[in-house]
């Protein structure tokens, strides 16, 4: 094994000639035919890197860039001179598995985009931005602010975009605390809620006091608290603290999710990402 790979991973030179390395190929058979059984690029190179799997001599760390060069290889079927490692069939169903991943994929970020759309606001301004797309650039998708004295421009692409937000709703799924509002320091009484509390105060110091005034009283002093009060976004709180546990962290961007979970994101002009829940909080993919 070289300490950097000159060769493609599965061969040595041996007596100035590139022959397979057994153990490597054995290895190169296993991401092949694990990725046609549905196992991801991400899950192929985590458990490799686990195992300690040497790549060359100076790491074991595994990525997806390098799982995808091995599986797009021809020379792993003999192509160039090179002695073949695994067959021609499962070569092409690795090819075709890929393919078919890779326009799920693209629908899915469709879906997902068309979810964002008016969803997405200026950092700076609280402006909805829009997306746009230019094909000459490297990274094609911007979102530009509305606001024409703002105009900040964020170029991200949408695969970054929705695994940023992908990642801070994973950290809302781990800490489903992160929906709940902080609890306000209870305020004196309103106007209107001395005024109720006075009348019924007034109706108690009667001689024959009124039962069904008292219990209206009552009740409107209780309605008038509530409007006032934390109860509503307290019991919404609640519903979406119950709806997050019901969650599990996901790998790509998860639609149903992010409708449950979020009233819109604010993009800064650096690219990152702020989502502001439903429960009126604000979380980053800062600890």
């Amino acid at each position: 094994m070289k300490k950097t790979r000159y060769i493609p991973y599965g061969y040595t030179v041996r007596n100035g000639h590139t022959v397979i390395n057994h153990t490597e190929a054995e290895i190169i058979r296993q991401i092949f035919e694990e990725y046609t059984r549905g196992a991801s690029l991400k899950a192929l190179a985590s458990e490799l890197t686990a195992r300690k799997v040497p790549y060359t001599e100076k790491t074991t760390n595994w990525d997806k860039a390098r799982i995808a060069r091995i599986l797009e290889n021809t020379r792993y079927i003999g192509d160039d001179g090179y002695d073949p490692i695994i067959e021609d069939a499962l070569y092409h169903e690795a090819i075709a598995t890929k393919a078919a991943r890779q326009s799920c994929q693209t629908r899915q970020e469709n879906a997902a985009i068309a979810l964002l759309r008016n969803r997405v606001r200026c950092d700076a301004c609280n402006s909805v931005m829009t997306r746009h797309v230019c094909s000459k650039s490297y990274v094609k998708q911007s979102w530009v602010c509305t606001k024409p004295d703002c105009g900040c421009r964020v170029r991200i692409s949408d695969t970054d975009l929705l695994m940023k937000i992908t990642v801070i709703m994973n950290r809302i799924i781990r800490n489903a605390s992160l929906m709940l509002p902080k609890q306000k320091a209870r305020r004196s009484d309103s106007p209107v809620v001395t005024h109720l509390r006075q009348e019924l105060q007034k109706e108690l110091e009667r001689e024959q006091p009124s039962e069904e005034y008292i219990l209206e009283k009552i009740r409107d002093v209780a309605s008038q608290l509530y409007r006032e009060g934390q109860a509503k976004e307290q019991v919404a709180a609640r519903i979406a603290l119950h709806r997050v546990r019901m969650m599990h962290p996901q790998d790509t961007f998860n639609c149903a999710y992010f409708s449950d979970l979020v009233s819109y994101i604010t993009l800064n002009s650096q690219g990152d990402v702020t989502l502001h829940t439903k429960t009126n909080m604000v979380v980053t993919t800062e600890e």
